[in-house]
């Protein structure tokens, strides 16, 4: 395949981190970037920058030397980008300053388990790759009763400026409308952060993308969370390119095809134990609803 520089700028066995660990990590997880360098093809013109919030696993965390990032997405990401001859440069980064990042030339990519959406397309192109809904969890027993289809009254907690913080924002707004109690949002730079609220009774319940609701009750072990409600509002991964490189994009999702062909995309996702998220064809803006 034909490699692209970006014309605007010209992961592994599965991870094992107590979630205490995912949290002292995560506040590595908001620099601007490991050398103060702006972009990957200023180095290298094969090395893309990739901004990263690294503290969502299993999509995207720190490694136990709290400055390499692994998960899936990193797997599948670079494995593409292998196919176009080129190398990943991780930028952690805070998660609400990637796509504005990928705008500004300081990124080349943006890969950090974002949904695709109408609005976001707007303002940059997504490159399809996987595809997740969102599940809440509580504490095992759900001890509060929570019910995600009435929140009412209930302490939730969740990541900021994610598609979850904006599905809990407008069932809160609903309640209110409804003339019923409030619910009390709190809201954390990081998912590790706010599961953590859940574990210590401070917040009822928590939602996130399937993947990551999984690996928190993974890590927590046996009788500590449990899934309340079923997942829904499936939606696919973008990697988030720049609005003006199509080609580029169009070429990573070409990259996407081979790996899906050749066999490497359903190994790592079974190496992660995601297959259910596994797409037929990536796609440059794929149709979403809503």
């Amino acid at each position: 395949m034909a490699t692209h520089t970006p014309d605007h700028a010209r992961r592994t066995a599965f991870g094992a981190l107590s979630l205490a660990g995912i949290l002292a990590l995560s506040a590595c997880g908001g620099g601007s970037g490991d050398d103060g360098d702006s972009s990957g093809s200023e180095q290298d013109s094969n090395t893309v920058a990739i901004g990263v919030e690294a503290s969502y696993p299993p999509g995207e965390f720190l490694e136990d030397d709290g400055e390499t990032v692994q998960g899936f997405n990193v797997d599948l990401v670079e494995a593409a980008l292998a196919e176009m001859g080129m190398e990943a440069r991780w930028v952690p980064s805070a998660f609400d300053s990637i796509i504005t990042g990928v705008q500004s030339g300081e990124y080349d990519l943006g890969a950090s388990s974002f949904t695709v959406t109408e609005e976001r397309m707007q303002a940059v192109n997504m490159v399809s790759y996987f595809s997740s809904g969102t599940q809440w969890f509580a504490q095992e027993g759900n001890p509060q009763g929570v019910d995600p289809e009435n929140p009412c009254g209930m302490r939730i907690a969740v990541q900021s400026n994610t598609t979850h913080d904006e599905d809990i924002t407008a069932r809160g707004e609903a309640c209110v409308e409804a003339g019923e109690e409030a619910v009390t949002i709190e809201r954390f730079p990081s998912q590790p952060q706010a599961t953590e609220t859940v574990v210590s009774g401070l917040n009822d319940a928590s939602l996130a993308d399937m993947p990551t609701s999984a690996y928190a009750l993974e890590q927590t072990g046996d009788g500590v969370l449990e899934f309340i409600g079923e997942q829904y509002n499936a939606a696919p991964y973008g990697i988030v390119v720049h609005l003006d490189d199509e080609e580029f994009a169009q070429e990573l999702a070409d990259a996407f095809g081979t790996i899906m062909e050749n066999g490497t995309y359903d190994g790592i996702l079974t190496d992660w134990g995601i297959e259910a998220g596994a797409i037929e064809a990536a796609e440059v803006n794929p149709p979403v609803e809503g």
